[in-house]
């Protein structure tokens, strides 16, 4: 303690100086701090460490260290989703910009300018791109399957969004020039599952200088903090396949190669988002299926037999942590078809998962480096395919039956 001074001054005094020696030394940007620099969101739900909030109309800071802080921009009319980026709200609104190579030249300013905007309404998030290229011509683009691989291999635009602010968990989404989208679910900076697929839209243009991409992530389709006020991170990467060139928003060492996106803990933080509730999701997903018999050769025969089957699931969620799921006749056929495959050995088949109900949060049996999409060698902590096929009464109306 102070000599002279009362204990509670002392202690006032004490959490001064080291909250402005944080201050001064990491940029940690407080509610207070954010609402005197003309913070829109009027108040940050916690502290962040990085640069000071953008000053309206400004969206984007950086600091010495290559962190950066990026403001969200609210809505005052709808988008056209038609990836002209022609709206007023573009020209009035700045970009952020200026990406760093992390590939050839790690450090070195990108080639190719690359704009990005954040926008947001009552209801969804919204991402934009304007790709500027110096030879449109030379785009390489021709993957139109959904999480296809072969889309790193064209040109694109990929960006991360952490909506719990963790710095370990992220959601991925990649866009080619042709429109082929790619998504998934990253935990702890390390595993992925590609097999989420939410509901999100988006559309792609061509103008003289390149191309430009649109898209729309509903708020239903994210789980994020309770509370309106958010803080989110993000980061964005661009790939010019004709020059080989990889940049990204935040600068990113080299070393980090392909996973770079991954790294939650080293992307931008987005403040000014507001979003709604979203512990009271609903789904409800209803499915017929009818089929057809024919067997001449029981007894008595069959001809033309008619079956009909109903069942229905739902998804209700009670927290952003906590989801309830029911189902009604469960018919788990009624999924993505499984990979086809032929064995000749004696080894059993490894199928991916592709029910929802298995899909949720399936990273957190991934833990330890082992991932729980992949059949490698790595043992699998928890596998919900095992499944196994077999031929069953040799005969004229022989059957294959799959059991779970």
């Amino acid at each position: 303690m102070v000599p002279g001074l009362p204990r509670a001054a002392a202690w006032a005094a004490l959490i001064f100086i080291l909250q402005a020696s944080i201050v001064h030394a990491g940029q940690l940007v407080t509610a207070d701090s954010a609402g005197s620099s003309g913070d829109p969101s009027a108040g940050l739900p916690f502290a962040f460490d990085g640069p000071p909030v953008p000053v309206a109309p400004g969206v984007i800071t950086r600091d010495a260290e290559g962190r950066v802080t990026l403001r969200a921009v609210r809505l005052s009319a709808p988008i056209r989703l038609d990836g002209q980026l022609d709206e007023a709200v573009y020209t009035a609104t700045p970009s952020f910009s200026d990406f760093f190579q992390m590939e050839p030249v790690e450090g070195a300013v990108a080639t190719e300018k690359t704009e990005g905007w954040i926008f947001f309404d009552e209801d969804a998030i919204y991402v934009a791109f304007r790709c500027w290229e110096s030879r449109p011509d030379a785009l390489v683009a021709n993957e139109m399957r959904r999480d296809s691989n072969n889309i790193f291999q064209n040109d694109h635009i990929a960006f991360l969004i952490d909506p719990f602010y963790d710095r370990r968990n992220g959601l991925e989404f990649a866009i080619n020039p042709i429109g082929g989208r790619w998504d998934g679910q990253i935990t702890n900076e390390r595993q992925f599952n590609a097999d989420w697929n939410p509901i999100w839209d988006l559309s792609v243009g061509r103008f003289d200088g390149g191309w430009a991409v649109e898209l729309v992530i509903p708020f239903k389709s994210l789980r994020y903090r309770p509370g309106r006020v958010q803080i989110w991170g993000f980061n964005a990467r661009r790939v010019n396949r004709a020059k080989n060139e990889t940049s990204f928003l935040t600068r990113l060492p080299r070393a980090l190669g392909q996973r770079a996106l991954f790294q939650s803990s080293l992307a931008s933080t987005v403040v000014g988002l507001e979003a709604p509730p979203g512990s009271r999701n609903l789904e409800i997903k209803p499915y017929l299926v009818s089929g057809l018999t024919s067997d001449v050769s029981a007894t008595p025969p069959i001809t033309n037999d008619v079956a009909n089957e109903i069942g229905v699931d739902v998804k209700y969620g009670l927290t952003q942590n906590l989801t309830a799921d029911f189902t009604y006749n469960t018919d788990f056929a009624q999924v993505e078809a499984d990979e086809q495959q032929v064995n000749l050995t004696r080894f059993s088949l490894f199928f991916p998962e592709k029910r929802e109900f298995f899909l949720e949060n399936r990273g957190l049996f991934g833990f330890g480096g082992v991932d729980t999409g992949s059949g490698g060698d790595t043992p699998i902590l928890f596998y919900s395919t095992l499944k196994t096929v077999s031929l069953v009464d040799v005969s004229p109306s022989t059957e294959m039956r799959l059991k779970l």
